[in-house]
């Protein structure tokens, strides 16, 4: 049921999710040399590119994007929806602490003995945001319906 509000919140917080596959979200650099952090790769000049092992953000962001697809259509069961929308949200701020923790262990484990400097200035990094913020807007648009309803249901 797409005309409702939370419903678009949720259509547009998925997108948010999906578009994070396709943009870094995070930057490091350390002398001469740098990396870009994606959710399913670390491309690096040189050979640092295989210290980095995707698979739990990849986990954690596909958990995200599928629940937020699911309670889209979890419409008829406003107060189910707004619980699975917690569990959504657990996600989301795993999804968003980790996007923060891998690359400080990312930069630890580079021993070049230079400083490595890391950089959240793209826009994968905001994605998580964005849904996390969405997803807040959702819950109170279906509060807010089902306070109507209950109301109607107590004039009857």
């Amino acid at each position: 049921m797409i005309q409702r509000a939370q419903s678009l919140y949720l259509l547009i917080g998925f997108i948010a999710i999906v578009v994070m596959y396709f943009f870094p979200f995070a930057g490091l650099f350390w002398g001469s040399e740098s990396g870009m952090l994606y959710l399913s790769s670390f491309e690096a000049q040189g050979t640092l590119s295989d210290i980095y092992n995707p698979m739990l953000m990849l986990i954690v962001s596909s958990l995200t994007g599928l629940g937020f697809l699911v309670s889209i259509f979890l419409f008829k069961n406003r107060v189910f929806q707004m619980r699975f929308n917690v569990l959504v949200f657990v996600f989301n701020a795993a999804l968003i602490g980790l996007m923060f923790w891998i690359p400080e262990r990312i930069a630890d484990s580079i021993s070049t003995g230079d400083f490595v400097n890391v950089s959240y200035k793209y826009a994968g990094a905001v994605m998580p945001l964005i849904s996390l913020l969405l997803l807040v807007f959702a819950n109170r648009a279906i509060r807010k319906d089902e306070i109507k309803v209950r109301a109607a249901d107590r004039l009857r």
